[in-house]
């Protein structure tokens, strides 16, 4: 064996030889790391079971198709191996990931500032004749605004913790991100933290998937009630009461407005324009994150999906495509902020990447985006900005 298989690396080789048949091994270039060309295999079904084996003796694996060469004896050039699109394993240790003890409280710290934030920002909203059109007490359509928006940001993220620990990967709790009372949306929604590595495409592709779709599921209950609490007013009457009380002018996606039209509520379709309850923007924002969050790009839940379905080259496109569409409807922030996200991190990559996605993953690929364009608030005039 060679040589600079030692210590705990010497562990290695045995395992991986337990489960594939090595063809090569060498050390990495640049990585504290060993590289195993494995003899053409499926290794969809064998892979976890050497990440337990390995994650004893503390160290981790990752698999790719890539192209390998070594030369076993330098003064023989027929002695050398080189595969064009091998599958290549790679061994390295474990990093250790112990949070801190003062880490542990902050996800409860930061929902508790989180919640009355939210709250504060619906006793705001409830202070105008429109809000109390249907519920008259502030401090109940403060408090149905909370759970509205809350409830659908957090079971977001529930979504995505329920996802991975399906899959063995444990997370943090969801850290909430408080702004202030009175802002355009009072919180930027939350994060959790992964423990773990994707194992392979089919995980990461379930844990992309399943925070938009279980917070969408929310947002249209609450979209449906949010419509009963709103208030039709002549369409003439519109700019000087918009003046008067200081409301938005905000475009609805399609699903959106469906519910509005399940309701009866058209909104802007003839005489009478529809006026957002505090309750219906909760359902505006859930929309608008669902549509931001399905984009396929960089480390957005979309761009997880799109990255497990079509691969590295058509993440990078689409992460690209996705900016300008932000940008081309108007959404110039959230575009910049997609861009400083993915020139920090492009993309995620599973450990697994070798073995391809499930065809019926690859179908809901197709349902995701569908739901992307479906949660678009669509602005009257596209890419007006831009000139």
């Amino acid at each position: 064996m060679a040589t600079f298989l030692n210590g705990d690396f010497s562990r290695a080789a045995p395992i991986v030889s337990s489960f594939y048949t090595i063809v090569d091994t060498q050390k990495h270039p640049s990585e504290e790391a060993i590289r195993f060309l494995i003899s053409e295999t499926t290794i969809q079904e064998t892979f976890p079971k050497l990440l337990k084996e390995l994650a004893k003796v503390g160290m981790i694996a990752t698999a790719k198709r890539s192209k390998y060469e070594s030369r076993l004896m330098p003064t023989l050039s027929s002695s050398s191996i080189t595969a064009e699109n091998g599958i290549v394993i790679t061994i390295s240790k474990m990093a250790s990931t112990k949070p801190r003890k003062y880490l542990v409280y902050l996800p409860a710290i930061l929902f508790a500032v989180t919640l009355t934030v939210v709250f504060l920002d619906g006793m705001i909203r409830a202070n105008d004749v429109f809000a109390q059109a249907f519920i008259r007490d502030p401090l109940l359509i403060a408090s149905v605004y909370t759970m509205s928006l809350m409830g659908i940001l957090g079971v977001h993220e529930m979504g995505h913790m329920i996802a991975n620990r399906w899959h063995g990967i444990k997370t943090s709790w969801p850290h909430f991100i408080p702004l202030y009372p009175g802002a355009f949306i009072p919180t930027l929604g939350a994060v959790i933290v992964s423990r773990a590595n994707m194992t392979n495409r089919n995980v990461l592709f379930d844990v992309g998937i399943s925070g938009p779709v279980a917070g969408l599921i929310v947002t249209i209950i609450v979209s449906v009630y949010g419509s009963y609490t709103s208030v039709l007013i002549p369409a003439d009457q519109v700019e000087e009461l918009l003046g008067d009380v200081q409301l938005l002018k905000l475009n609805t996606s399609i699903l959106m407005s469906a519910t509005n039209y399940l309701v009866g509520n058209e909104g802007a379709n003839g005489d009478d324009v529809l006026i957002m309850s505090p309750v219906l923007f909760a359902a505006w924002v859930g929309f608008f994150v669902t549509f931001l969050n399905l984009m396929p790009a960089a480390q957005l839940d979309g761009g997880h999906i799109v990255r497990s379905t079509l691969g590295v080259r058509w993440h990078r496109i689409l992460t690209y495509s996705s900016i300008g569409v932000l940008a081309g409807l108007g959404y110039v922030v959230m575009a910049i902020l997609v861009l400083f996200i993915a020139s920090r991190a492009p993309e995620s990559t599973p450990l697994d990447d070798v073995s391809p996605l499930s065809k019926k993953r690859k179908m809901l690929f197709w349902v995701a985006m569908a739901l992307a364009v479906l949660c678009v608030p669509i602005p009257q005039e596209p890419f007006r900005p831009l000139f």
